[in-house]
């Protein structure tokens, strides 16, 4: 598990928990509390899709920047094979 999944995880573990509290929170009658909490959670929930969303991008993103710098070594290899012969 990378830091941004365990970063993704802790931050789904609190909504669930801001849920939970909200919940009471409403239960008791505090309403606007709850509202908020609520409100808390599901940006603890936006932010850990974004964090997960942004994983495997960055992944994709890395091959082709490797092969963006290995094919200029091999165009170079073939130009020092032209002018030999």
């Amino acid at each position: 598990m990378t830091d941004r999944d365990d970063h993704a995880a802790r931050l789904r573990d609190r909504a669930a928990r801001l849920f939970a509290v909200a919940l009471r929170a409403r239960e008791d009658g505090n309403d606007q509390y709850a509202e908020e909490l609520t409100l808390l959670a599901s940006e603890a929930i936006d932010q850990a899709t974004d964090l997960e969303s942004r994983a495997p991008q960055a992944a994709r993103a890395m091959p082709r920047v490797a092969q963006q710098t290995q094919q200029p070594q091999s165009a170079h290899g073939r130009r020092k094979s032209r002018i030999k012969k």
